[in-house]
């Protein structure tokens, strides 16, 4: 109302002035009444002020929409530095809400533009970093006219463009008891990884044999300037840090808990990994040979499991004891031995006399899977040559050689294909697996930015790091034991040469009725 009064003021002003002098400079008079007249009317409440507080009234009402819309208009009302902080309010207003708030606004507000380009921001701020940028570039090409596009989006996209270098970095382990020995191999592995990139990178090692005193450590450590903490090793330093909720944390082991970034020194997809690579041969009947001890049961099982799961696969387990086992009818009993034996058993009874006789053993099985230690499939192997049996056969990751430079040559072996980690095929100065796990786990710190489901790192030496849901798995290398006992890369499959289907010549009736007599005749003879 007030400006109103002030525009018909100043409208009678500027007549009047108008007739009193056609002097050119009036115009400027003009304009110092009209100011000076709006600066001495009361002040209107704080326009700004308003729209803050109704911005914080729609947020606290959930009316995104209208959040949005004033939003906007207190945008339009700042400056480029208080732009940018509004378009950074929005986001992480957005960017906090439940994925089931965020689902729902997203089919709920189709016809608002303005909410689906915020909307479209956070899931692609939601993905890792090497897809994050592919997303910004297409937000930035697509949609230019989004309210973020001219602050927000290129500082996201410099941020992702020259990421934050890490420069300390604490390890828990467990420097004294049963574990000490795998905590001195994991932490010269991450040192060798360390000592090789020549890095300014700060690594403080701290003992976290003591659980009483766990906790107080890890937050010694954060105090110290840790940025990202490798470790623990054992389950329940694990499950006992958990109570901290720490954000950056890559745990050396794996509970049952998704918040926590977990990279295992076992693989948790080895029986896929195992069953992909059977069926990658297109085999369909295989047999598996497993020990009692339940790390070789459980793997066995898995495999057995998801074998069958593919129609027209068939598949026999048998075990035998970790404790004084017959090996030989261990396999045998895999190959129907104790069938056949039975069988000679009866012909012997009905006749009444003593039969010599070679045991007819199965010939459908495609395939064969020892698992269990590198002496016990050292035994087993040989005996293939007793039954003779020409089959592919396979292990397990536990074949993988203790030492990883130093592996004396094993015959016993030969021809034996087995998933292994990188590191056992290369020269490396890494000694044993576990310094090959200890290197990974400052690799995976090093290029986190790089990790994404349907992505891997390939320069890992326990195998190619992938991440799903936090936890993160090591794909193998596939090696063999050669026929010298020396282990090697797995020659690459090669399919079996499809029959050739010769072009057939017109055959003549006359031919065709001689021929079909005289196979008549030879089956009557």
């Amino acid at each position: 109302m007030f400006k109103q009064i002030a525009l018909i003021l100043a409208f009678f002003a500027a007549v009047w002035l108008a007739g009193c002098s056609t002097t050119p400079k009036q115009s400027d008079r003009l304009k110092e009444i009209q100011r000076d007249f709006l600066n001495a009317l009361p002040k209107l409440p704080n326009q700004l002020d308003y729209l803050e507080h109704s911005i914080q009234e729609a947020k606290n009402d959930q009316a995104w929409a209208e959040y949005i819309q004033l939003s906007r208009e207190l945008w339009t009302e700042v400056d480029d530095a208080n732009r940018l902080a509004i378009e950074f309010q929005v986001w992480s207003t957005f960017k906090n809400l439940p994925q089931t708030t965020l689902q729902k606004l997203q089919t709920s507000s189709e016809d608002n533009a303005d909410l689906q380009n915020w909307l479209r921001l956070v899931e692609a701020t939601e993905q890792k970093p090497i897809m994050q940028k592919q997303a910004l570039r297409d937000l930035r090409e697509f949609y230019p006219t989004a309210l973020y596009a001219e602050h927000l989006l290129p500082e996201l996209q410099n941020k992702l463009n020259h990421p934050a270098t890490i420069k300390n970095i604490a390890v828990l382990l467990p420097f004294s008891g049963d574990y000490a020995n795998i905590s001195l191999q994991i932490r010269n592995g991450l040192l060798k990884n360390h000592f090789s990139s020549q890095s300014d990178l700060n690594i403080r090692f701290y003992d976290s044999s003591d659980l009483s005193e766990l906790k107080q450590t890890y937050l010694t450590a954060i105090h110290q300037g840790a940025e990202w903490v490798i470790g623990p090793l054992r389950k329940e330093a694990i499950e006992t840090l958990a109570e901290l909720k720490p954000e950056n944390l890559l745990a050396l082991n794996q509970i049952n808990d998704p918040n926590i970034k977990q990279f295992n020194f076992k693989s948790d997809s080895e029986a896929t990994q195992i069953t992909h690579k059977l069926q990658y041969h297109d085999f369909k009947r295989i047999g598996i040979l497993t020990s009692t001890a339940s790390s070789d049961t459980n793997l066995a099982q898995h495999i057995l499991y998801n074998w069958i799961q593919t129609e027209g696969n068939h598949a026999v387990l048998k075990t035998y004891p970790t404790q004084r086992p017959n090996l030989r009818n261990a396999l045998g009993s895999v190959i129907n031995e104790p069938e056949s034996e039975a069988r000679k058993n009866n012909l012997k009874w009905l006749f009444k006399e003593q039969i010599h006789f070679a045991p007819r053993l199965r010939q459908d099985l495609d395939a064969i899977v020892l698992i269990g230690s590198t002496e016990r499939l050292a035994v087993f192997k040989p005996q293939f040559k007793f039954f003779d049996l020409n089959l592919p056969t396979y292990g397990s990751s536990k074949l993988t050689p203790a030492q990883l430079q130093q592996t004396p040559p094993n015959k016993d072996l030969s021809h034996l294909i087995f998933p292994t980690m990188t590191a056992a095929l290369k020269k490396t100065s890494l000694k044993t697996p576990f310094e090959a796990f200890g290197w990974d786990s400052l690799t995976l710190i090093l290029n986190q930015q790089n990790l994404a489901p349907g992505l891997c790192l390939n320069k890992g030496m326990t195998g190619k790091l992938s991440m799903q849901d936090n936890l993160i798995d090591h794909t193998f290398t596939w090696a063999q034991y050669d026929r010298y006992g020396y282990i090697t890369e797995a020659p690459p499959y090669v399919p079996p040469p499809k029959p050739v289907e010769e072009e057939q010549k017109p055959i003549d009736p006359t031919v065709l009725d001689i021929n079909v007599e005289a196979d008549s005749t030879d089956i009557m003879e």
